[in-house]
Order: structure tokens, then C-alpha cells, then sequence
């Protein structure tokens, strides 16, 4: 029912997180908006991503990723979990003005004032929207990827958190939390095959704003206008 009650912070806290749990920055970030987001994953004990798939991560049971949504302070903060039965759970939670916690959102979502926010209304998506985007791609998680976490950082994507003290590939695998990681990704970074950095950047940007739903499995694959990149050069030709 509440955000501190999903294992993101320490017990008692809504501002340390808790040991274990890892931030990280997509390249290629979703535009929300101009809201200021923050992500974590974690992982639990003992176990590791099956990255031997570069492009289509397994994520073991149990895993939870959050992302925090805010202007001036925060406002949201979105959970999907895999459950014991490999499905996925997706959850919005509305921070309190006073900052002591945030309250588990309706299903069917819903719309707010926020000073900050575009015509001064902010809203949480119903989980038929999670679930419309999220479920569209090869993997639900979304931007926790080969090439959104590549050491190869786009300098030009729109968007993208400085690259200093970001997690990548090559920290991941040294945590051991990666398993069965192609090691020519790590000699090789992945990036986006492009004839010059603004396309690059452009494509990258497409990827990560347009791509989970416009791919060749996704609800939009009939209009064959793919804007998913591959991590494996192999899938590109």
C-alpha cells in the first residue's frame, strides 16, 4: 500500500536507499514530460541477469526496478516486479506533500495539480497503460539494457544524465549480477551503428521514446516502421 513497504529504502526512510539496490541511467532516456527521474534495480541474493541474449535480458524472480518522477520534489514513483510465476507487476505510487511516504495509486489511475507540470496537471498512468507499453517490447523492463547501459555513452542523447559514476556494462559484469554476457560486448561496447553523431543521437532518442512499441514483435510491428536498435550487430544485417 506504500512505496516504503516495497523494499526501495532502508527501514524507517524514505531518502536512503537500501544496500543492494543499484541506480542507473539509460542513454537514451524517456522524455517525461521535463520531469527529473531517478531509477533503481535490485536483484535478489545470489542471483544474476541472464544477459546471454544481448538483446532480450532474462530477469530473474523477484527483481523490482523503481523510477521516481518529480519537478521540484517528488511526485511519483513508479515499481514493476516479476513475480513467482514470471509475470509482471506494475505499480504507481503518489508521494505526500510532506515527503514521509507515497500511497499506492488507483488501477485505473488518475490526475492532479502540479504546479510545475505542463497546463499544471500531472497524471499517473492506469496499469492498462503499463502494461501497453512495457509489454510491447521483447523484455518489460524498459531502458535496463545492453545498449542503454553501454560504456560506449552517447555524448549527444537528449536527455542523458552525465555519464560520471553511472553503472554500464563493464561495472555490472564485475558485480557479477550479469551471467552468460557475451564478451565481446565487453571488449566491444554496444552502440548504435549511425553515419554520423546526430544521427546517432537521433536514432538513439527514437529507440528509447519510440522503440518499445514500434519493433518487430510489438502491437505496432504491422506498420513496419521499426524503431528498436540492436545491441548485436549480428541482428542488424
Amino acid at each position: 500500500a506504500r512505496l516504503s513497504e516495497t523494499g526501495l529504502y532502508r527501514p524507517g526512510s524514505t531518502a536512503v536507499v537500501q544496500d543492494g539496490v543499484i541506480a542507473f541511467s539509460p542513454q537514451y532516456p524517456l522524455w517525461s514530460d521535463g520531469t527529473r527521474k531517478r531509477r533503481w534495480i535490485q536483484l535478489p541474493p545470489g542471483t544474476a541477469i541472464d544477459a546471454s541474449r544481448i538483446d532480450a535480458w532474462e530477469f530473474p524472480l523477484g527483481t523490482r526496478l523503481w523510477k521516481e518522477f518529480g519537478y521540484g520534489g517528488r511526485i511519483e514513483t513508479r515499481m514493476i516486479e516479476r513475480l513467482a510465476d514470471g509475470s509482471w507487476r506494475f505499480a504507481s505510487y503518489v508521494w505526500k506533500s510532506d515527503g514521509s511516504d507515497a500511497d499506492l495509486a488507483p488501477e485505473d489511475g488518475t490526475v492532479f495539480a502540479v504546479a510545475d507540470a505542463p497546463n499544471g496537471r500531472y497524471g499517473i498512468p492506469a496499469r492498462g497503460d503499463c502494461v501497453a507499453c512495457h509489454e510491447g517490447a521483447a523484455v518489460p523492463v524498459l531502458g535496463f539494457s545492453a545498449l542503454q547501459l553501454s560504456s560506449d555513452r552517447d555524448a549527444l542523447a537528449l536527455h542523458a544524465d552525465p555519464k560520471r559514476g553511472q553503472i554500464d556494462l563493464m561495472a555490472l559484469a564485475a558485480r557479477g549480477v550479469l551471467r552468460g554476457l557475451p564478451q565481446q560486448f565487453l571488449a566491444t561496447p554496444p552502440r548504435i551503428d549511425a553515419p554520423s553523431p546526430v544521427a546517432r543521437a537521433a536514432l538513439g532518442y527514437l529507440h528509447g521514446n519510440c522503440g518499445h512499441c514500434h519493433n518487430a514483435a510489438g502491437a505496432l510491428t504491422g506498420l513496419e516502421l521499426v524503431l528498436a536498435q540492436q545491441a548485436d550487430p549480428a541482428a542488424r544485417s
